[in-house]
C-alpha cells in the first residue's frame, strides 16, 4: 500500500460570508491540533480581523470581491503571489469557478473541494472536506474565534458603564437578499421591553448602516443603546464578547457569539437549524411554527410583489416563546 502524502503547507479557501467563515474555524483548528507542524494559510474576502488573531493560522489572505474576476489582472497577480508560496494542498471550501481557477493558476496540484450536503450541519460538512486531506483529525462540537485584544479591552471599558445584563438585539440585515431571517421591528420592541421589565439591564441594539432608519424605532426600548452602523466588524465582535446574551436571526453575529462562547439565541424561519443553527452549549433556538418552515429558499413565495419586509414564518415567532429561552439562558 502506498504511503499517504504528508501535507506541510495548506491553503484553506472560504471567501464569505461571515457565518460561513466562522463555521470553518473548526476545520483548521482540527488540522493544527493533529499536526502542529503544518503551516495553514486562509484565503477570504471578509475583514481579516475575524481570523488574524487565531494562532492556528500562519497567514490570512484577503481577496477583494469586486476585483476578483476570472483572468483579470488583479486575479492573475494574486495567483502569482499564491504560487510563490508553493502550497502542498488547497482545501477549497467554496469551490466556485473563480476559486477553482485561482487554485489552478497558483499551481496547487493537490486540492480537495467542498461538496454541500444539505442534511449535514455546515461545520461538519467543512470538516469532512478537510478530513480527506488529514484523515486523523478530530471533530469538535464547539467553535472558537479570537479577537483583537486592544479592541476587546476598549469595548469592555465602554460597556462597563451600562447596567447588566447586557442583552444584544441584532435586528439588522432587514434588506438582505435571503428572506425569512429577520424579525419584525415591532416585535423586537416588544421583546426588548419585556426583557427590560424582567431583568432591568441594558439593551444593546446592533445592525448595519442600510438598516439604520428602519431600526430607529428600537431606540424607544427602555434603557437601550443603539450601535447600529457605528461599529467596525471587530468592534461589533468585541461588543458581543462583552455582553451576556445575543438574540438574532440566522446571521453572522449569531455565529460570532457562539464562537466566542457567549450565550446566543437564534430565531429561525426559513433557515434549517440542522444546517446553519448556532453551535455550542450556550446556544438555543426558537423555530417558526409555520408549516412550510424551514423552506431554505432565498425568496419567500408569500412576499412576491407585496412589498413586505418580513416573511410570515418570522412574524409567527411569538415573543413569549423567545422569553422562555431567554430565561433559560440568563439563568444558566
Amino acid at each position: 500500500m502506498a504511503k499517504k502524502k504528508l501535507f506541510k503547507k495548506v491553503l484553506i479557501i472560504r471567501t464569505g460570508a461571515i457565518g460561513d467563515v466562522i463555521h470553518t474555524t473548526n476545520t483548521f483548528r482540527a488540522i493544527k491540533d493533529a499536526h502542529p507542524e503544518v503551516e495553514i494559510h486562509y484565503l477570504t474576502s471578509i475583514n481579516e480581523s475575524m481570523l488574524v488573531y487565531d494562532k492556528n493560522l500562519a497567514k490570512v489572505w484577503v481577496i477583494e470581491s469586486e476585483k476578483f474576476k476570472p483572468f483579470s489582472k488583479y486575479t492573475m497577480e494574486f495567483a502569482k503571489k499564491l504560487k510563490a508560496e508553493k502550497f502542498d494542498v488547497a482545501i477549497n471550501l467554496q469551490p466556485s469557478f473563480k476559486t477553482r481557477l485561482l487554485v489552478e493558476l497558483a499551481k496547487i496540484k493537490t486540492h480537495f473541494n467542498y461538496k454541500k450536503k444539505s442534511k449535514l450541519h455546515a461545520v461538519q460538512n467543512y470538516w469532512e472536506t478537510a478530513k480527506k486531506a488529514f484523515p486523523d483529525i478530530k471533530n469538535y462540537s464547539d467553535l472558537k474565534m479570537y479577537l483583537n485584544p486592544e479592541v476587546s479591552e476598549k469595548m469592555h471599558t465602554e460597556l462597563s458603564k451600562y447596567k447588566r445584563p447586557l442583552v444584544v438585539l441584532n435586528a439588522g440585515h432587514v434588506f438582505a437578499k435571503r428572506q425569512g431571517r429577520t424579525y419584525p421591528v415591532e416585535k423586537w420592541i416588544e421583546l426588548g421591553n419585556k426583557i427590560q421589565e424582567k431583568y432591568d439591564g441594558t439593551i444593546l441594539i446592533t445592525g448595519v448602516k442600510v438598516d439604520e432608519e428602519i431600526l430607529k424605532p428600537l431606540e424607544q426600548i427602555k434603557n437601550s443603546v443603539s450601535f447600529v452602523s457605528k461599529l467596525s466588524l471587530d468592534e461589533n465582535s468585541a461588543l458581543i464578547k462583552n455582553s451576556d446574551i445575543l438574540i438574532s436571526g440566522d446571521s453572522g453575529p449569531l455565529h460570532i457569539a457562539s464562537a466566542l462562547g457567549v450565550k446566543a439565541l437564534g430565531l429561525f424561519g426559513s433557515m434549517p437549524i440542522e444546517r446553519t443553527g448556532p453551535c455550542g452549549e450556550n446556544c438555543s433556538v426558537v423555530v417558526s411554527p409555520m408549516e412550510c418552515a424551514p423552506c431554505n429558499h432565498i425568496k419567500c413565495k408569500y412576499l412576491k410583489g407585496t412589498g413586505e419586509l418580513y416573511s410570515p414564518c418570522m412574524k409567527m415567532i411569538e415573543v413569549e416563546n423567545i422569553m422562555v429561552e431567554v430565561d433559560k439562558l440568563l439563568r444558566s
